[in-house]
């Protein structure tokens, strides 16, 4: 996990800022440190910045990514380069309007929190189970090395279907983003609870992939779930929702 994470920050990185020029490893470690800071502050209990609690280390890790990206923001303002990082800085509205610094740290913050920690999450995971089942292990690899590049484009990677039932089963066993808080649009009652206009609510999605209800025998790895024959996720709209439903699905997703 760690490995890979250190991957996949260093991959976010080059592909929405540009790189980080001057940063040493160090800092990067730093960095990485308190993205998972930030992360794991998501489900504290106690939120209060007690010494050694997740709390504090989000709020310290905040600081940290808060400082490491307005460090970047004055060269990102100057040149109008390609990156995501540049593209916030000069966006404009049709009205003329931009982000201020404040939005584009914020932006830069959820973007790269979003592009790297999943991915590793998914990543990480996938590697544990194809150990666990080397006939998976080799089935994948067969299929992946029949193209004959190590460099796929999108039509070769759509031929990789037992790949896809992998990272499927991955998502639901250990959803990336267990998770997603919504506030209730108007007065409703869920399991006889009634819930208020305005209320904060947490749509457990690691809960839902692991029902009986929606998945037969919810705790084996079975990719061929998610198999043509079977689609067991079909089961209900919002079975398999590691990226989120409706009109809020993740953009990342594919």
């Amino acid at each position: 996990y760690p490995a890979l994470k250190e991957l996949t920050l260093s991959l976010a990185t080059e592909i929405f800022m540009g790189g980080a020029e001057g940063s040493s490893d160090q800092e990067m470690q730093e960095v990485n440190r308190a993205f998972i800071g930030c992360v794991q502050a998501a489900t504290a209990i106690v939120r209060y910045p007690l010494p050694g609690s997740r709390w504090r280390k989000g709020i310290q890790g905040r600081k940290r990514l808060e400082a490491f990206f307005r460090r970047y923001l004055p060269a990102r303002r100057a040149a109008e380069d390609n990156d995501i990082f540049s593209v916030f800085c000069h966006v404009e509205s049709e009205d003329g309007e931009r982000f201020s610094d404040d939005d584009v740290v914020n932006h830069m913050i959820f973007l790269m929190m979003a592009a790297h920690d999943t991915s590793t999450i998914t990543l990480s995971t996938a590697m544990q189970y194809l150990g666990q089942y080397p006939e998976w292990q080799q089935r994948c690899r067969e299929e992946s090395e029949a193209p004959g590049t190590a460099t796929p484009g999108f039509a070769q990677l759509d031929d990789l279907t037992a790949l896809d039932l992998v990272i499927k089963e991955c998502q639901r066993l250990v959803t990336p983003v267990p998770g997603v808080v919504r506030r209730a649009g108007a007065d409703t009652e869920i399991l006889g609870h009634f819930i208020p206009k305005g209320t904060l609510v947490n749509v457990g999605v690691h809960y839902s992939h692991h029902m009986a209800e929606l998945w037969p025998d919810p705790e084996r790895f079975d990719p061929e779930r998610f198999a043509p024959e079977r689609r067991e996720d079909r089961i209900h709209p919002h079975a398999w929702t590691p990226f989120g439903g409706g009109v809020h699905r993740c953009l990342g997703q594919h």
